[in-house]
């Protein structure tokens, strides 16, 4: 199932060869078929523009989303757990469910890293795949629903993971995502406060997350293009 893979292609930091292999990916995409007619026009128009656009102004766009502001973390147990110590035992879980299916992770890996998550599930039965999906999708709408506030395109990937489950995101859930992110500071100045404050493994556990539905579950699983299996 190469739409999972590709789906966290496009989530990675963008490079020269996602460039380059662009229409082979979007060929892959359309052969096989899995999102919506619609939705897969624009993700492939998506696609398109990552292409064509001077990599460093893509590279600067990415790090302004992704790295710069904490609610469109890609990390998915960040947004449950924080840095609580309950994220620590979720990191080990997964790591052991990918171990199960006999993937092993590089060290420097972390489990619960979106784009990892995706390349697992490329590699699994997809009604296994399906189902882990749908233990996050409620992340993957919230930070999907973000992005389109602040008129990402980016959101578009985050659409079609949802496209790809049967779970019905919670709309309350979302307009409480929105608001969060648009109450976010992004500055330069409050993440470097941001981070210096937040202690690590406070034992906050799932109180550290406001706008976590009661219904995300820890995937009991994603691995990276550097994964070995």
């Amino acid at each position: 199932m190469l739409t999972f893979k590709i789906l966290g292609l496009l989530l990675a930091y963008p490079s020269k060869d996602l460039q380059e292999q662009m229409t082979a990916l979007k060929s892959a995409l359309q052969d096989e078929g899995m999102l919506p007619a619609k939705m897969e026009k624009r993700l492939l128009g998506f696609m398109d523009a990552i292409a064509r656009r001077d990599l460093m102004r893509v590279q600067e766009d990415y790090v302004a989303l992704f790295d710069r502001a904490r609610t469109h973390s890609l990390y998915l147990f960040e947004h449950i757990h924080g840095e609580s110590r309950d994220r620590g035992q979720a990191m080990v879980d997964l790591t052991e469910h990918y171990a199960s299916h006999g993937v092993t992770l590089a060290a420097k890996e972390l489990p619960d890293y979106l784009p990892l998550f995706l390349e697992f599930l490329s590699q699994i039965d997809f009604a296994e795949a399906q189902e882990l999906l749908g233990e996050t999708i409620h992340i993957a709408a919230g930070v999907g629903a973000k992005l389109k506030a602040k008129k990402s395109d980016y959101h578009l990937v985050f659409d079609a993971l949802v496209a790809l489950t049967d779970v019905k995101v919670d709309e309350k859930f979302l307009e409480q995502a929105v608001n969060e992110a648009e109450a976010e500071d992004t500055s330069l100045e409050a993440l470097d406060k941001d981070w210096g404050d937040a202690p690590a493994f406070d034992g906050a556990g799932d109180t550290s997350c406001n706008t976590c539905p009661s219904s995300v579950q820890h995937p009991k699983v994603g691995p990276a293009p550097t994964a070995s299996q």
